[in-house]
């Protein structure tokens, strides 16, 4: 096509940086894309290549959607055109010019000419009542021109209060917006108030708005110390299982303090995420051990092997020890991202539900928690769960535990199996019968109920997802966003780290420039554009 001067345009921040010498290509795939991209820009004598948002970077995405879309044998070839038709003609005419260089640059210029400047066509008009050849851009310099006086060779546009605003090229806008956002006295207002602020210091451009809020958003600083995101960015996805004791929920509580008198100051909890059954055992200390003894005969030998347990990425949970235990009895062991329970949203109710339990039952000095655990666990396992509209132990043995009042003051069930023995073992038998059909009804209703809480949780989801490439902020560890941070000064975003990997359900890999792995999991709701 015997092109000499190329402008090149991308959505992806670590793109073009690599492409501009900015940073280090470390990924070994792309080092011959990288590779191939740098030859082909040696053909042009100049080229510039500059980074857009992704919302004006569409015919590229389409395009390569377009491309990625079709599957044809190696040895086809296929053309394809693309095609553009305005409506109106361009509102300016770039003239390209020809410069015989071989410097690679981005797209800022030092120097901006004269016929891309917007004050030149007014200017030209007020002193010499020239006008552009174009019919629709005559119309639109007279228009314009009534309310702008070039006075003391400065053009100055009058406002509707009678104040004049004095007019600036793009270079003079830019340095009017840093030096009003974070120069001296700069307070970092937001885009409209950023724009206000000039205009009552007397600037005027006619993009003004537009790129006050592109500044204000692109700012660092603003970017580090901005507001938490609390709108989630993906909808619930609830964990829906047919039988009991198929998946469970591994969490372990403290520390606990004050310590138990036999100085345990931890929890390991397991809960069954059908019937909501639970265990747990107190430990002094928790460690890789503790955790797979605490599987294998608290679950596994008294249950049956699970088809998965899910867990967070604690060194005791993420060990060699757990893993040998998957390999042996083949179970899946699943983790969940980091500082995001909701994840694990099931061992967590059970948590705050045990922990409820136990601080009313411990006596004065509350050192008599680790007694009182059994007791936690019996109130809980036979109290009806709002979820499946029964009790676990319902669930798990197909009829209500005795409890101790019913044996002290005897029920009408106690009374008829004290005289009527043979009648009690048919009820019983019946009761088990009915079981599996009790567990369905319990299924529907856990489903029913999963959809309500769905419901009420995707009404308040402001979508936002991220691709391989990009340039975000994290939330500084702890992801603690419910309260202020300790210092008054610390920011709150880190980064910028790059999208390396996108799991699924919105949890990705971060890394630093040099392509190194920062975090392995963060959930997206602690995750905002760079």
């Amino acid at each position: 096509m015997h092109i000499d001067c190329l402008q090149a345009y991308g959505d992806s921040q670590l793109a073009v940086r690599q492409l501009n010498g900015q940073y280090a290509v470390r990924n070994a795939t792309l080092v011959p894309y990288h590779e191939r991209a740098k030859y082909l820009m040696s053909q042009f004598q100049d080229i510039h290549v500059s980074h857009i948002p992704r919302s004006e970077n569409d015919r590229a995405d389409a395009l390569a959607n377009l491309a990625a879309s079709l599957t044809l044998p190696s040895e086809r070839d296929i053309q394809i055109t693309v095609g553009e038709r305005h409506l109106l003609s361009p509102a300016i005419e770039r003239i390209e010019e020809v410069v015989d260089s071989n410097v690679i640059t981005s797209s800022e210029c030092e120097e901006e000419p004269d016929d891309l400047d917007w004050r030149h066509p007014i200017i030209e008009y007020l002193l010499l009542g020239k006008l552009p050849n174009d019919s629709r851009k005559k119309a639109e310099v007279r228009r314009r021109a009534t309310r702008f006086l070039y006075l003391n060779d400065t053009l100055y546009k009058r406002s509707f209060d009678g104040m004049l605003l004095r007019c600036l090229s793009k270079q003079d806008a830019t340095k009017a917006l840093h030096d009003t956002h974070a120069g001296t006295c700069g307070a970092h207002q937001a885009g409209p108030k950023l724009s206000n602020q000039l205009k009552r210091l007397g600037y005027y451009w006619p993009t003004m708005v537009r790129d006050s809020i592109k500044f204000a958003t692109t700012c660092k600083d603003c970017q580090l110390h901005g507001d938490f995101i609390h709108q989630p960015p993906q909808q619930l996805h609830p964990t829906t299982l047919s039988w009991p004791f198929e998946a469970w929920g591994l969490d372990v509580i403290g520390m606990i303090k004050p310590k138990s008198s036999r100085q345990h100051q931890y929890i390991l909890a397991a809960t069954d995420y059908f019937s909501k059954w639970a265990e747990a055992i107190p430990l002094k200390e928790v460690r890789a051990d503790d955790v797979t003894n605490f599987i294998r005969n608290h679950i596994i030998y008294r249950y049956g092997v699970p088809s998965k347990i899910i867990s967070d990425n604690a060194l005791y949970f993420k060990c060699k020890s757990m893993t040998k235990l998957c390999e042996k009895y083949k179970f899946q062991h699943s983790f969940s991202a980091s500082y995001n329970p909701s994840s694990n949203g099931q061992a967590e109710a059970f948590n705050k539900v045990l922990c409820n339990i136990l601080k009313k039952m411990v006596s004065g000095n509350k050192r008599d928690w680790h007694e009182r655990l059994p007791e936690a666990l019996w109130a809980y396992r036979t109290t009806i769960r709002n979820s499946t509209g029964c009790t676990p132990y319902n669930l798990v043995f197909g009829s209500e535990a005795v409890l101790p009042l019913e044996v002290q003051l005897p029920s009408l069930r106690v009374a008829s199996q004290l005289t009527n023995p043979d009648e009690n073992a048919n009820v019983r038998l019946a009761e088990l019968e009915a079981l599996d059909e009790k567990r369905l009804a319990a299924q529907q209703r856990l489903e029913i109920y999963q959809a309500q809480v769905a419901g009420a949780f995707n009404r308040k989801v402001k979508f936002r997802s991220f691709s391989i490439g990009d340039l975000v902020l994290t939330v500084r560890r702890p992801f603690v966003i419910t309260r202020k941070m300790h210092g008054k000064f610390e920011p709150k975003w880190e980064g910028p780290y790059v999208i390396t990997k996108v799991f699924s359900k919105g949890a990705y890999e971060l890394s630093n420039s040099e392509g190194k792995c920062i975090y392995p999991c963060v959930n997206g709701k602690f995750v905002k554009m760079f």
